[in-house]
């Protein structure tokens, strides 16, 4: 996905209040992508809800279970904020954002609590690594 450094970057600015430092050895490594789409009822339509970018920062190539922050990033835009509301633990005025803002929020800050989002992160990062996912 074309996206997915420029995000990577994005958070990586927005986190560690700097550009990512190519001179440094695994400052910034992208790991993985995905996309989470808009459901109607059990099938997907065709729009984005959120977007995911998985990137170590400074983390040894050979550890497998590295720490996790996820933040997620949500569209407001095609369900006027609706997912965002039900699952966030602050009210989202959609007109807001759209056009002109990202929603960008930590697990912390969200109704579905994380307790497995390390493993599952981790789990996916290798399964693409491995070529048992391939990349979106």
């Amino acid at each position: 996905m074309p996206g997915g450094t420029g995000l990577a970057k994005l958070a990586y600015r927005a986190l560690y209040g700097t550009d990512v430092r190519s001179e440094i050895a695994r400052d910034m490594v992208v790991r993985d992508q995905y996309l989470g789409w808009v459901n109607e009822g059990k099938r997907p339509r065709s729009a984005i809800d959120y977007y995911g970018v998985t990137f170590d920062h400074l983390v040894p190539a050979d550890d497998l279970d590295p720490d996790v922050l996820q933040i997620n990033i949500i569209e407001v835009d095609y369900d006027n904020g609706e997912y965002a509301n039900k699952y966030l633990l602050f009210p989202v005025d959609a007109a807001e954002y759209t056009g002109t803002k990202v929603l960008a929020v930590p697990r912390c800050c969200q109704k579905r609590k994380g307790t497995q989002d390390r493993g599952a992160i981790n789990i996916d990062v290798a399964d693409r690594d491995s070529g048992k996912r391939l990349g979106n």
